[in-house]
C-alpha cells in the first residue's frame, strides 16, 4: 500500500577521490548504471578526458602490494644467484646516492611496466625535468648489475617494485605505492593532493643538502 515498512539512517558518508578504483556498481540502483560504471566520466572507461595518474592501474597497483614480501625474498635472491659480491653493492648505492643528491627528480624505472611508463608520463605531463633510470625491460631480465642496482634500491627504501621516484633527495614511493615511513602516498596520491607541485616548486635546500639521512 506505498507504507513504509522500515528505515535506517546512518552518519556514514559516501565519497571516493578521482583515484579510488572504478565502477561502483553497487550504487547502480540509486544512482542508475551508466553513472555507476563510470562516475567520474574518465576516459579509460568509456568517457571524459584522460588524466594521469588514476584509473584502472591503481587497483591492479595496490594488488600488487599484498604480493611485496616474495618480490622482496625474490629481489634479494636474484642479485646473490648471480654472483654479487659488497663491493658491487655499495657501487650501486653510491651510483643512486650521486643521482639523487644531482637532480631534483629521480625515476628508476622498467621499460615494459605500464606503472613505469605512467610514472614518466606524469612527470612529462606536469613538464618538470627529471633524471630517467631505466633499471631494464623487466626484473627477469636483468644482468647482474641491474640486479644489485634494484637490490640496493630496496636495502635503502623497503620497497621492493619500481617505480622509485625520488624528489627533492626524498623517496617518495613509486606511482601508486607510498613510502615506507608512510611520510608520502606515491607520485599519484602527490600529484591529487597538489603536494607535488609544490614539491617541485620548492626552492629550499639543493638536493644534495636535503638528501634524507636514511638513504646515505
Amino acid at each position: 500500500d506505498g507504507k513504509e515498512l522500515y528505515s535506517y539512517k546512518s552518519r556514514g558518508v559516501l565519497t571516493y577521490s578521482e583515484t579510488m578504483p572504478r565502477p561502483l556498481t553497487f550504487l547502480s540502483p540509486y544512482i542508475g548504471d551508466e553513472v555507476a560504471r563510470n562516475p567520474l566520466g574518465l576516459k579509460d572507461n568509456g568517457g571524459g578526458d584522460l588524466v594521469r595518474g588514476r584509473g584502472v592501474l591503481k587497483p591492479a597497483g595496490k594488488a600488487m602490494q599484498f604480493l611485496s614480501f616474495l618480490f622482496k625474498l625474490e629481489n634479494k635472491l636474484q642479485a646473490q644467484v648471480l654472483g654479487a659480491e659488497d663491493a658491487d653493492y655499495a657501487k650501486a648505492r653510491k651510483d643512486i646516492q650521486d643521482r639523487i643528491a644531482s637532480n631534483k627528480i629521480v625515476a628508476y624505472t622498467y621499460g615494459l611496466s605500464p606503472f613505469s611508463s605512467e610514472t614518466l608520463a606524469v612527470l612529462d605531463e606536469i613538464g618538470v625535468d627529471y633524471e630517467s633510470v631505466e633499471v631494464g625491460l623487466e626484473w627477469f631480465l636483468l644482468g647482474k648489475e641491474k640486479s644489485v642496482l634494484r637490490a640496493e634500491l630496496l636495502e635503502m627504501t623497503g620497497q621492493s617494485s619500481l617505480p622509485h621516484v625520488f624528489i627533492g633527495g626524498q623517496h617518495v614511493g613509486g606511482l601508486f605505492t607510498g613510502s615506507s615511513d608512510g611520510k608520502y602516498p606515491g607520485l599519484a596520491g602527490l600529484k591529487e593532493s597538489g603536494e607535488l607541485q609544490k614539491m617541485i616548486d620548492d626552492d629550499g635546500p639543493s638536493a644534495v643538502d636535503a638528501v634524507d639521512p636514511a638513504l646515505l
